[in-house]
C-alpha cells in the first residue's frame, strides 16, 4: 500500500508534467478546479490528494493517472504485474495504491485504497467523477455514503454505481478496510468534481 502523502514520485512526478506543460501552479489550479495551495502541497508530498483530485490533475494534464506515478508508462504494453510483495501496508490512516502504473492508455483505473476512519479527511466530504466506479471490499467494513443514502459493506461485497453520484468512504469498526477500487474512464476531460 502506497501511502500517497508519503509518495516519492507523484509529487516530482506531477511537477515535472506541470513544467514540461508551461503551466504555472496557479494555470494548472484553474484547470483542475483545484487550489493552488493544494497543488503546491501535493507537488511537495505534503499533501494526500484524493482519487477526485487525481483525475482532476490527470484530466487537466491530458495524462492517465499512471503517469503521475510513472512517467515511463507505456501506452501499450501487453500487461503489467504487480505482485503483493512489491508495495508495504501504513501502519494507520489514509492509503492509496494505484494499480496497473506502467500502463498508461487504459480504460479503467484500478487502485487499492485504505480509506480513512472518520469522513472529510481526504479531498473533501464528498466526491463525485466522470465515468463509473466499482467498490469491492477485501477486508474490513465500509461506510459508504452515495448520494442520500448510507451503504454499509463487510469483506466481499461489491458496489458498482455512476461516478457522477456524490460519494464518500470510510473504514468502520478496528479494523483497517481495504477496498479494491475501479474507475472506468467514459468522462469528457475535466468533468471530476468534488462537493466541499
Amino acid at each position: 500500500m502506497l501511502d500517497i502523502s508519503n509518495s516519492d514520485r507523484l509529487g516530482p512526478n506531477l511537477r515535472a508534467l506541470r513544467q514540461e506543460r508551461g503551466l504555472t501552479l496557479d494555470r494548472l489550479a484553474g484547470m483542475s478546479e483545484l487550489t493552488r495551495g493544494y497543488l503546491s502541497l501535493v507537488e511537495r508530498g505534503l499533501k494526500t490528494p484524493s482519487i477526485t483530485a487525481l483525475l482532476r490533475v490527470a484530466n487537466a494534464l491530458q495524462v492517465n493517472i499512471a503517469q503521475l506515478f510513472d512517467l515511463n508508462a507505456a501506452p501499450n504494453v501487453r500487461y503489467t504485474l504487480q505482485r503483493a510483495g512489491d508495495h508495504s501496508s501504513p501502519e494507520k490512516g489514509y492509503g492509496l495504491l494505484p494499480l496497473a502504473t506502467g500502463r498508461a492508455a487504459k480504460m479503467m483505473e484500478p487502485f487499492l485504497m485504505r480509506p480513512a476512519r472518520s469522513p472529510g479527511t481526504i479531498g473533501g466530504p464528498r466526491w463525485a467523477h466522470g465515468g463509473e466506479e466499482m467498490l469491492f471490499v477485501v477486508s474490513g467494513k465500509i461506510a459508504v455514503k452515495l448520494g442520500g443514502e448510507e451503504i454499509l459493506m463487510s469483506q466481499g461485497d461489491c458496489l458498482y454505481f455512476s461516478g457522477e453520484e456524490r460519494h464518500e468512504i470510510r473504514s468502520l469498526g478496528d479494523e483497517q478496510a481495504e477496498v479494491l477500487v475501479v474507475i472506468a474512464s467514459g468522462a469528457a476531460p475535466n468533468t471530476a468534481r468534488a462537493d466541499g
